[in-house]
């Protein structure tokens, strides 16, 4: 196991380091402190001899904030959108900053991906990961409560990367539901529409056209949302081409099964595998249906396609629908989550 850290570069006058954590079998992961940002996932190319990154990035931080699609970044305080920027707790209505519309999206302006973190490192010889932390006061962000955060990215050699999510309450009740939004493209074709994806799910929440929730949970079995066995992500999208997003867009809820992945994407192009476990309930699939042609990416221009976000979640803007698990943290409480992603051949 090796950790290595490095000047990566300059963004807002500050020095941006880059973490990279190997393991014993070549699998390298590398985070940036800006963002808490996931910028890589090495592998082995056994037919080339060189390695695969299954994740898009750019070459330059400041790149990162040029579009709205939030590569790799640390999420939270919530995931998801917050109808009008509003929820109640104890009988007191709080007043979100919002970002889209009316609507709080990710946190808002201020949220995890804005902040620049600090963090520690640690190595054992089965295992090194690095935490991100930081102290979030009471409104600096427009969100109610003193909150700490802890955020550790591990990598095994099982040749897993564990996401390790931890905040903290103290004066106030505020809200946790974070995510890391990493983009996957298992192979170095341009897209991901020969990928295929299973999911441990049947539903998905109804949206209205502002994107938000109805409350309602509705059956994806045979529609094109239907990824209850391994399905092409072409079949899919190609089913979509009449709908106004193209593609996936959408929150699917999970069963739940602990043993059983919440998503198994896979490539037969590259033979590489990711399974995600998760014991959050909602899982966002987007398929990067907007992605435009000025991103940058070290991948090639940006178009749609071009990779495939499984961000793992609490239901979103459950503070608005009272049959949703809720993500408000009493003060003095701690609340964890734990997402995992595991990489293999196929």
């Amino acid at each position: 196991m090796k950790i290595n850290i490095r000047s990566f570069d300059i963004y807002k006058k500050s020095n941006i380091k880059k973490i990279s954590l190997i393991n014993n079998q070549g699998i390298e992961i590398s985070l940036l402190d800006q963002g808490a940002l996931w910028y890589e996932f090495l592998v082995p190319n056994f037919n080339s001899q060189s390695q695969d990154n299954l994740i898009l990035n750019f070459n330059h931080t400041t790149d990162y904030y040029k579009n709205p699609f939030y590569l790799g970044m640390l999420i939270g305080r919530t995931g998801g959108r917050i109808s009008h920027g509003k929820f109640e707790s104890n009988g007191e209505t709080f007043q979100l900053p919002s970002n889209e519309g009316s609507n709080t999206l990710h946190g808002g302006k201020k949220g995890f991906h804005s902040y620049k973190w600090d963090f520690v490192t640690k190595k054992t010889d089965d295992q090194c990961s690095v935490t991100f932390y930081r102290f979030i006061p009471d409104n600096s962000d427009g969100f109610p409560g003193d909150l700490k955060v802890c955020v550790t990215y591990t990598l095994d050699n099982d040749n897993c990367v564990t996401i390790d999510y931890s905040g903290q309450t103290f004066n106030k009740p505020s809200l946790f539901n974070p995510t890391n939004h990493a983009y996957f493209k298992l192979d170095q074709t341009d897209n991901i529409l020969h990928h295929q994806l299973k999911l441990d799910s049947n539903h998905m929440l109804e949206v209205d056209s502002e994107k938000l929730l109805t409350g309602k949970k509705i059956s994806t079995t045979d529609t094109p949302f239907d990824f209850s066995d391994f399905n092409l992500l072409n079949t899919n999208i190609e089913a979509l081409q009449n709908t106004t997003e193209k593609g996936i867009d959408d929150i699917y809820v999970m069963k739940n099964n602990p043993d059983v992945p919440t998503a198994i994407l896979k490539s037969t192009e590259s033979n590489h595998q990711l399974s995600i476990y998760s014991d959050r309930d909602g899982l966002v699939v987007f398929t990067a249906n907007s992605f435009t042609k000025e991103m940058p990416l070290i991948d090639g221009a940006g178009h749609p396609y071009q990779g495939i976000a499984l961000e793992t979640q609490q239901l979103p803007d459950s503070m608005n629908h009272p049959d949703f698990k809720s993500v408000l943290v009493e003060p003095h409480e701690q609340v964890e989550y734990r997402t995992i992603y595991k990489y293999s051949q196929i």
